[in-house]
């Protein structure tokens, strides 16, 4: 079947924003190296969190073919409901493939990339068309840690590695797991976002004193315990940022929502991150050498990878779970602040290194490319 190596489409996970993030990194790139290229981005991420990391509309087609892991809330898994949809999946799998190959041959697509989904990998090579994978990991090897909980994983693994397997090129990320299920891995740089704007010229545009203590707090969604709400409002000397759809209803807690800010110029302006290790707030931190106070993430195998590169590179302290959930953070705060500033000697471009890897397997129609 012909192509005409100008149409892609770009599969992204639900799971968390930090996928969709990176990719939305990777696709801005994209764009202006080929602002002729077609993208087609596949996810049921919201649409406002691509359109505003991307820079500029593109067609979205909103396909529940992946959902990584249900959260019951921003740090705990939901695993008995992500089981059972994942089951519900598999079960719909050969019918799911074949609406994507339909997808992929209608729109004339050239080139399949993949972070993660693995579905997107078999409708590819059914259509002869080459597919890229880019991540730090895979699912069937986050489900694997699960295995010992419930045998009932087992199965879900085995199916997700078989599908990994028609991956014809893996870009692996830093801080990676074990990806072997996909057989041809490169890996490359990490895909992480730089502050265009200073620490002053952002603290000036929301209104923030430049001496004035403040911290990030990244998550979606917390479930804290009653008491931590007061205990939170006692740290009244320092600033709590947040964004939606986090909501923080205290007097020293401030959403920047519209102020006209990125996200990571907000990250490159505070004194620190309140969050739960994932790679988008980690790669953020790391590209603006931003210290981070963290909390644990659950049986989630990517976490310890992570946590690795954070204490490596970074100023750093950790609050156990229960300290977290009763808002003992004051603490964690105080030894953040008294810290050295550490600046990572890392590279960044991972997001070049990926689309230029990306147009060529489009260029040169295979992922075979050296």
């Amino acid at each position: 079947m012909s192509r005409n190596g100008k149409s892609l489409a770009y599969y992204i996970t639900p799971h968390g924003f930090g996928h969709g993030v990176r990719s939305c990194e990777i696709i801005r790139v994209l764009t202006e190296m080929r602002p002729d290229l077609d993208i087609t981005v596949v996810s049921t991420l919201p649409e406002w969190l691509l359109e505003k990391n991307i820079g500029r509309r593109l067609e979205i087609r909103p396909v529940f073919l992946d959902l990584g892991l249900y959260q019951l809330d921003s740090v705990r898994s939901d695993l008995a409901r992500t089981l059972e949809a994942l089951h519900g999946l598999m079960e719909r799998s050969s019918e799911i493939v074949e609406a994507e190959k339909e997808f992929l041959e209608r729109k004339n697509v050239g080139t399949v990339v993949s972070d993660v989904a693995f579905l997107p990998f078999e409708a590819a090579r059914s259509c002869g068309i080459p597919s890229i994978g880019i991540s730090n990991f895979t699912w069937d090897w986050i489900y694997s840690g699960y295995e010992t909980l419930d045998p009932a994983w087992k199965e879900i693994v085995a199916w997700a590695r078989d599908y990994y397997g028609r991956c014809a090129l893996f870009l692996q990320l830093p801080m990676h797991g074990d990806c072997s299920a996909c057989p041809v891995i490169e890996d490359i740089p990490l895909v992480a976002r730089k502050a265009q704007k200073g620490r002053r010229e952002v603290r000036r545009a929301l209104g923030i004193d430049p001496d004035r203590k403040a911290f990030l707090v990244s998550f979606t969604s917390l479930r804290l315990e009653s008491r931590a709400w007061e205990r939170l409002r006692s740290i009244e000397d320092v600033l709590l940022l947040y964004s939606a759809p986090l909501e923080l209803p205290l007097p020293n807690a401030r959403s920047f929502d519209n102020g006209g800010i990125r996200y990571v110029d907000v990250v490159g302006a505070v004194d620190g991150v309140i969050t739960k290790p994932g790679y988008g707030i980690v790669s953020d931190c790391l590209a603006n050498g931003t210290p981070i106070i963290y909390t644990e993430r659950g049986g989630f195998l990517e976490y310890p990878y992570l946590v690795e590169e954070i204490e490596r590179n970074l100023s750093a302290v950790f609050i156990p779970a229960g300290e977290f959930g009763e808002g003992e953070w004051e603490s964690a705060i105080r030894k953040i602040d008294a810290l050295p500033p550490r600046s990572p000697a890392m590279r960044l471009d991972g997001a070049e290194v990926a689309a230029r890897k990306i147009l060529q397997v489009v260029e040169n129609g295979t992922a075979v490319i050296g």
